[in-house]
């Protein structure tokens, strides 16, 4: 278990690598979070063997589940590390974003006005004001 200080550092600084589609810090990565991930990737790719066989709604189902799966996957190094609802993950996450959301400001582009003519001539200038104005 690495307590909070260490992890919100990890979050915020640490060096990030690919972990199953996602970028995770590279120091979440123990060999606790290998052997367990291991295991269920061996798992998900027995049931993505399955599917072949499967039709109607039990596919459907199945697809829902390894994708569940593949969510936990892709969250092991955050939950086997202590943040089992990664509950703190999104709290440091969020407050990352209203800190980059502070520094850069947003700037309004107007597009220039263009300016008309009054003395513009249409096709029913005549009808309008009686006299043909060319």
């Amino acid at each position: 278990m690495i307590d909070n200080k260490t992890y919100e550092n990890l979050i915020r600084n640490g060096e990030r690598i690919d972990w199953y589609g996602i970028e995770v810090p590279e120091d979440l990565i123990t060999n606790h979070v290998k052997f367990w991930s291991s295991g269920l990737k061996e798992e998900i790719d027995k049931l993505k063997a399955t599917l072949s066989d499967l039709r109607g709604t039990s596919l459907d189902k199945r697809k829902k589940y390894i994708n569940s799966l593949v969510l936990n996957l892709q969250n092991a190094p955050y939950s086997l590390n202590g943040d089992v609802y990664l509950i703190k993950k999104k709290r440091i996450e969020s407050q990352i974003e209203e800190k980059n959301k502070k520094k850069k400001p947003v700037r309004k582009t107007t597009k220039p006005k263009t300016k008309t003519s009054k003395n513009t001539v249409t096709k029913n200038s005549s009808l309008i004001f009686g006299k043909n104005k060319k």
